[in-house]
């Protein structure tokens, strides 16, 4: 589903309303929706403030809504080493690595906090 579509339903508001809050027609927003149209920097921009999400994620290139803060994800050395490492790999790389780690933390035998 297009991201742009799957974004205004969560939100559960129509077309005319997302049209009417981005100050465009409420066929630009079918044409975006439908992939007939093609988003503008400024229109995905736009879009991205309004939902919250980041340019990546309305473009289908990361599967990830918005990038965590250094404070959400507090600050581990390790993430960010994982992150300069990602960095340097290539868009495809990067998926392999996030499926490998989504798939190790399914499995994952985590070891109980104590309180």
């Amino acid at each position: 589903m297009n991201r742009v579509k799957e974004l205004r339903k969560e939100r559960k508001i129509t077309q005319a309303k997302l049209a009417q809050e981005l100050g465009i027609s409420r066929s630009a927003v079918a044409m975006y929706e439908t992939d007939k149209c093609d988003l503008s920097n400024e229109m995905l921009v736009a879009l991205s403030n309004f939902f919250d999400v980041s340019t990546d994620y309305l473009l289908c290139q990361s599967d990830i809504k918005k990038a965590p803060t250094p404070e959400e994800v507090g600050a581990l050395p390790e993430a960010q080493a994982l992150r300069e490492v990602m960095e340097t790999l290539s868009p495809e790389d990067r998926r392999r690595i996030l499926e490998f780690g989504r798939g190790l933390a399914a499995t994952s035998h985590k070891p109980k906090q104590q309180k």
